[in-house]
């Protein structure tokens, strides 16, 4: 069976440096728990909300820095991930650098990247979607032709790229965008990346994104984490919008669950979100939210993901 994970990383996404001493093993903190309860202790209770926001920037930082080529093959394999879609966030991660992971056709496209020759046997096959800054004079172009170098998708981040969802450039990107008929996937949900106490972690809040995903109505948006600790603010949207698809990293089973009685089975999608967490983790809450109906595991897992996207090749042995 596929598994496609829609949501990877490789890369520094917080500040843009190159990972010379690159983490080969994930450092512990007290977020791991989230892990190793299934995401169901994803949100903090009362009276804990400034300590948990602390430990969420100690996580993300300490996984920002695992986020290499070699560990994302190595923990997928480990997870039985067939395939991995990037997502670059510029001006921190470019397009070009995860570009340059994907070997090219004969007309220079960007096509999947496989292990190399004498590697390590994971056959795991790497894409990645578009991502330009919506704040460079040249953000139009870039974007038509990342996407002509084989992108399969476009990457929005309005808490780490800075700027809320209802700015008119985003409106205009995705204007531009409509023409490769791929999907626009937005991280969603409150995230804390920085010490300092800044205004963007609100944009991440999904209310805010309804008049987008209203504007472009045959635009597929894919709301990345489900909202996180808000996933009914997805729901809703969904039943307003059919063009509203949902990744569930770092969401319980139950979640999972209630996500295909709220917003149908197609448009529910397998995803990590490594480095920020492992695979392994965000595949056994799937295997446990589809437990007993292959059609549906087969749906989550793969389908969904390529109905969106086109079929991917088969991995190889």
């Amino acid at each position: 069976m596929k598994i496609i994970d829609i949501h990877t990383h490789v890369g520094d996404l917080i500040y843009g440096q190159p990972l010379d001493e690159a983490y080969e093993e994930p450092v512990w903190t007290p977020a791991a728990l989230m892990e190793w309860s299934g995401f169901r202790a994803n949100q903090p209770p009362l009276g804990f909300r400034t300590l948990s926001r602390y430990l969420e920037i100690i996580h993300i930082h300490h996984r920002n820095n695992l986020a290499t080529e070699r560990n994302l093959r190595r923990f997928a394999a480990l997870a039985g991930v067939t395939h991995a879609v990037l997502q670059p966030i510029e001006p921190f991660r470019s397009t070009e650098d995860n570009l340059a992971l994907c070997y090219r056709d004969a007309e220079g496209r960007g096509t999947a990247c496989r292990a190399p020759t004498g590697g390590d046997g994971n056959a795991l096959q790497i894409y990645t979607f578009a991502s330009v800054n919506p704040r460079d004079p040249e953000r139009i172009e870039k974007l038509h032709r990342y996407m002509a170098g084989g992108c399969l998708g476009l990457k929005l981040h309005p808490i780490i790229q800075n700027l809320p969802l209802t700015d008119p450039a985003w409106f205009e990107l995705v204007e531009a965008f409509q023409r490769h008929r791929k999907p626009v996937l937005i991280h969603s949900g409150k995230a804390t990346y920085y010490i300092a106490h800044f205004q963007r972690t609100e944009y991440g809040d999904a209310r805010t994104y309804e008049k987008l995903i209203a504007a472009f109505p045959e635009q597929p948006f894919i709301l990345a984490h489900h909202n996180l600790g808000e996933p009914g603010v997805v729901w809703s949207l969904a039943k307003k919008y059919a063009n509203v698809y949902a990744d569930l990293s770092f969401q319980p089973a139950a979640v999972i669950r209630r996500a295909f009685s709220e917003m149908g089975e197609d448009r529910v999608l397998y995803a990590s979100d490594f480095p920020f967490t492992l695979p392994y983790y965000a595949v056994k809450v799937g295997m446990q939210a589809t437990k007993g109906n292959d059609k549906l595991r087969e749906k989550f897992f793969g389908k969904n993901a390529e109905a969106l996207i086109g079929k991917l090749p088969e991995a190889s042995p």
